[in-house]
């Protein structure tokens, strides 16, 4: 087998490139090392050398994104600010890395219809970790008193597929909400809606009877005269 000289990042990531965008149109079965190869522009032996082989790289594609999202978590939550401020920095971080990589959630998608093999074998890797940060951040919550008494180990599950979905639906919600750009501005309305849907579902009564997330009054509309 040919082996390059030196270990060549750009190859390796025009791989995982190609690998992504053809195991989320045709699934893990549908593709073959060959085809692979010939979208990512390099020899079918490059693959065999840095993943050895078709497992290893969709495995790969998996363990890059949970990793990547253990990152966003860390540095979403990890400051002494308010649960609210945390959590519309996580919902910005994530919405922005799946929007950005449209092709890993039909891939995990179809990964989970195929009965979770793959993701399996990386999940206990990160996902308790993952999933631990944002449930001590609730805990963290509702101990401060910023929350009410809730189902804090089904919460993160929760607010996660609050933001899944409009990546699993896009085509969806585009037909239903007509053209949408899922661009920065879009991810600062979809934090601030998602974290406010949360939280006004989650925020504790008396903090919400103080007045905590009272928002001013709208104007009083003039009455026009006949």
């Amino acid at each position: 087998m040919a082996r390059p000289k030196t270990d060549d990042p750009e190859a390796r990531a025009k791989i995982l490139a190609a690998a992504e965008t053809l195991f989320a149109q045709h699934g893990f079965a549908g593709v073959g090392v060959r085809q692979i190869a010939a979208a990512a522009g390099v020899n079918g032996a490059m693959i065999h050398y840095y993943f050895g082989n078709k497992e290893n790289l969709y495995l790969a594609i998996i363990e890059n994104a949970a990793a990547t999202v253990r990152g966003l978590i860390a540095e979403a939550i990890g400051s002494a600010t308010s649960l609210e401020e945390r959590l519309t920095r996580f919902v910005k971080a994530y919405a922005g890395y799946l929007f950005g990589h449209p092709h890993l959630a039909r891939i995990l998608s179809r990964e989970m219809l195929a009965g979770g093999k793959h993701f399996m074998q990386v999940f206990p890797k990160y996902g308790p970790g993952n999933y631990g940060m944002l449930r001590e951040a609730m805990a963290e919550g509702v101990r401060r008193g910023e929350l009410r008494e809730l189902d804090v180990d089904l919460a993160p599950i929760s607010l996660i597929g609050m933001i899944v979905v409009f990546q699993l639906l896009r085509p969806i919600i585009t037909l239903g909400l007509g053209p949408l750009k899922f661009d920065d501005r879009f991810i600062e309305r979809l934090a601030a809606h998602t974290v406010e849907l949360f939280l006004d579902g989650a925020v504790n009564p008396k903090q919400r009877a103080a007045g905590r997330r009272a928002k001013p009054a709208a104007p009083r509309r003039r009455k026009v005269q006949p």
